[in-house]
């Protein structure tokens, strides 16, 4: 329609949020505990990419770029990757739940998820303010661990992390309500 391909990281960024949830679907379908070490790797994998499904929603900050023929347009193509990222997101974490929940009590599963949240609004720090990816824990890890260090405890960082974390966090709780209450 505008003849422009400059949204097209959005797909991009869609791909990298189905990988979480993928990741967890897969897991759904075995004992977590079963084959500690295999499934240890899947769920640092999922860790890593989880960030990417809620990461979307920051990509609004393109919506500056937009001129007023195509601001709408961006709008409504944002929206639909973000929420669809994010529902995939928070269904990868209803999944993870579902999975640990069986060894672990109510208030360890709830500490370890509220725990993930905070570390993926970490997570989405790295992506959408230092600029790095996933895939730089493999390709460039020393600068990013140098950056980690150099940032980690700033209260910049801190509070986008905690804030978003919390924001996460809160969605996922509102949907597990909403879960619970439609499937009573």
């Amino acid at each position: 329609m505008t003849t422009s391909i400059f949204l097209m990281f959005l797909i991009w960024n869609l791909f990298l949020a189905v990988i979480p949830f993928l990741l967890t679907s897969y897991l759904k379908t075995r004992n977590l505990f079963d084959n500690k070490f295999k499934n240890g790797i899947i769920v640092l994998t999922w860790l890593l990419f989880l960030p990417n499904s809620f990461y979307i929603i920051t990509d609004f900050v393109h919506l500056s770029l937009s001129n007023s023929y195509t601001f709408w347009y961006d709008l409504l193509l944002i929206s639909s990757y973000s929420t669809l990222g994010f529902l995939l997101g928070i269904i990868s974490l209803q999944d993870f739940e579902k999975s640990i929940s069986s060894k672990f009590s109510s208030l360890i599963t709830s500490i370890l998820l509220f725990s993930i949240t905070i570390l993926s609004g970490f997570g989405i720090y790295l992506g959408r303010i230092l600029r790095y990816n996933s895939w730089d824990i493999f390709k460039n890890p020393i600068d990013l661990f140098t950056d980690l260090l150099n940032i980690f405890l700033t209260t910049k960082s801190l509070g986008f992390s905690i804030l978003f974390g919390c924001f996460i966090y809160f969605i996922f709780q509102v949907s597990n309500y909403f879960t619970i209450t439609i499937n009573q």
